[in-house]
């Protein structure tokens, strides 16, 4: 079969779809997409909250209790014990299929009636304020977590104790205000380091200790900004600065990353892969267009997947043994066959436009069931119903589409519509990767809704702020501050001021929300962009997630390694 170009139904923009993309399709028996991998990745997106939390009345008691989805939702939610319960029956909810109306605006109904989980978190320990999260204690406003203890401000990141402000990494401890960083110690203001001990704004190191302000560096001890000291020369550099001084970190801040910039940097970030093309792609084989990928193989256009998944495509968030999965989102943890569905888990297998299920197998259209199988629309059948109902419903899907207030036609084979989303877009991970505004969002038909912020009286100005962390009373813990950004109000919470005054750092000007921000900035984007090698002479090309209005200088993986060694 030879390759195809079609234009997106979304963006309007043309796309191609290879040989091996067709056989992927007949194999999972679906049509080739309509949308285009990157608008069918934002379509996804758009079904993940990742970082607000909202308070809703819980539809079982009425109290008020902490969800993913705003209390403008058009969803119902029961807190979790009530939910992974047996005091109510999601049977209950179960309804015939209307063959004279669309399959997606059936599911909108039945996505609004049946409760859905508040929050999707288990086995927390003082940790309320967390979301997307397990086996975490004593932690504050973490998201997409595992198994965290006394941190706060922490998103993507697994197997980390005492750390903060940081974005994707596992196995940490004591690290702050670092990027994809894994297995360090006492790592701060870094990014993309590995086994990395005592080390200071940092970029690219791997296997390093005791380095200040360095770049593309393994195995290496006492460098600063990349020049080589003994141990006693080392720590009078370092003693030279005041890193307890807020004033003196911002300075060093702006002239590490322009430091960093002085160096040349692989086209993309991966380690250990085999025949595989992306951006933070670990420990795989033949996975491509994938970005922020561990230990799988055989993947196309899926995003932040974790741990033996294979044989899948657009494919975002969790995996671990997951297998043929297409068109997904939060699903995982034994998984299989699954197609078209979001927040479904604990060995599930050949699931259909499903969600919250968790066991199920053999299920089309359903929403919050525990361990059934052969149901639709939270009905229970037979098998041989169950197969002959699935086969009319597909045929019907085709006959009689859904098409949205922009004319996009969805037929089977297509995710869940943009407007069918219980969440909006500003209130998704699509507004983190791929901002808007709201004229924009709107004008694409996406749901937006205005963010509530609570009202505080602020008692001190963080411009107002001593210095230096010596000079900071452990009273300060009881005052609201202003952020010197956005001017709302923020805490600084115990456990955070115990951690600054024990490495000896600043405290933060800014507001959570708005350091998150900074930080995200050296993050870059689930896309990829053609570009030769910007080393002179070289004819290399590759796809990289370096825009070509990056100021880093990218080199190919030849001339990179030629660089470092």
């Amino acid at each position: 079969m030879n390759s195809e170009t079609r234009n997106c139904q979304n963006c309007k923009k043309d796309f191609v779809i290879e040989p091996d993309d067709f056989s992927f399709y007949e194999k999972m028996k679906v049509p080739p997409p309509t949308f285009c991998p990157e608008c069918r990745m934002i379509r996804r997106f758009n079904y993940r909250n990742e970082a607000h939390l909202f308070r809703k009345p819980d539809a079982s008691s009425g109290k008020e209790v902490f969800s993913t989805y705003s209390s403008k939702a058009n969803v119902k939610v029961y807190e979790n014990k009530y939910w992974h319960g047996t005091e109510w029956d999601p049977i209950s909810y179960g309804k015939d299929y209307d063959f004279s109306r669309p399959f997606f605006d059936q599911f909108r109904e039945l996505l609004s009636n049946v409760p859905l989980l508040a929050r999707s978190v288990q086995n927390l320990v003082d940790s309320d304020y967390c979301n997307e999260a397990s086996e975490t204690k004593n932690s504050y406003l973490c998201f997409n977590i595992d198994y965290l203890e006394n941190c706060a401000y922490i998103r993507k990141m697994n197997y980390v104790k005492n750390s903060f402000d940081s974005y994707e990494g596992v196995s940490n401890e004591l690290c702050y205000e670092v990027v994809m960083v894994d297995k360090s110690y006492r790592t701060f203001f870094s990014m993309d380091c590995e086994s990395c001990v005592d080390v200071w704004f940092s970029r690219g190191l791997r296997g390093c200790t005791n380095c200040f302000g360095c770049v593309n560096l393994t195995k290496k001890s006492n460098y600063f900004f990349n020049q080589p000291f003994t141990k006693e020369e080392y720590d009078k550099k370092v003693e030279e600065y005041n890193l307890g001084s807020y004033n003196q970190i911002s300075e060093l801040k702006k002239f590490a990353i322009d430091f960093w910039l002085k160096f040349p940097l692989k086209y993309n970030h991966t380690l250990r892969t085999l025949d595989s093309n992306g951006e933070r792609v670990y420990d795989s084989k033949n996975v491509k267009n994938s970005y922020s990928v561990r230990e799988s193989e055989n993947l196309r256009y899926c995003q932040d997947i974790q741990r033996k998944t294979a044989n899948s495509y657009d494919y975002s968030v969790w995996g671990e043994s997951a297998d043929n999965i297409y068109e997904c989102m939060v699903c995982g943890r034994g998984c299989y066959n699954l197609k078209f569905c979001f927040n479904c888990w604990d060995e599930v297998k050949n699931l259909e436009y499903c969600t919250y299920c968790l066991g199920c197998s053999d299920c089309f259209g359903c929403v919050s069931l525990s361990k059934k199988q052969y149901c639709v629309f939270n009905k229970q059948y037979t098998k041989e119903e169950y197969f002959t109902l699935r086969e009319k419903i597909i045929s019907h899907m085709n006959e009689m589409p859904y098409i949205d207030s922009k004319g996009r036609v969805y037929r089977y084979g297509e995710f869940f519509p943009f407007d069918m989303s219980p969440l909006t877009y500003n209130q998704s991970i699509a507004q983190d990767f791929f901002p808007l505004s709201e004229n924009e969002a709107k004008n694409m038909g996406y749901l937006w809704e205005i963010l509530d912020s609570k009202e505080y009286n602020i008692t001190i100005d963080s411009k107002d702020l001593q210095d230096n962390i010596l000079d900071i009373a452990d009273d300060l813990t009881k005052e609201v501050l202003k952020c010197c950004d956005c001017g709302k109000a923020y805490r600084i919470i115990p456990i955070e001021l115990q951690y600054y005054k024990r490495i000896g750092l600043p405290i933060p000007r800014m507001c959570q929300n708005c350091r998150f921000t900074e930080r995200f900035k050296l993050v870059n984007p689930p896309k990829l962009w053609h570009r030769h090698c910007m080393n002179q002479g070289c004819q290399n090309e590759f796809e990289t997630s370096y825009a070509p209005d990056r100021p880093e200088i990218v080199y190919c993986e030849k001339c990179y390694q030629q660089e470092v060694n």
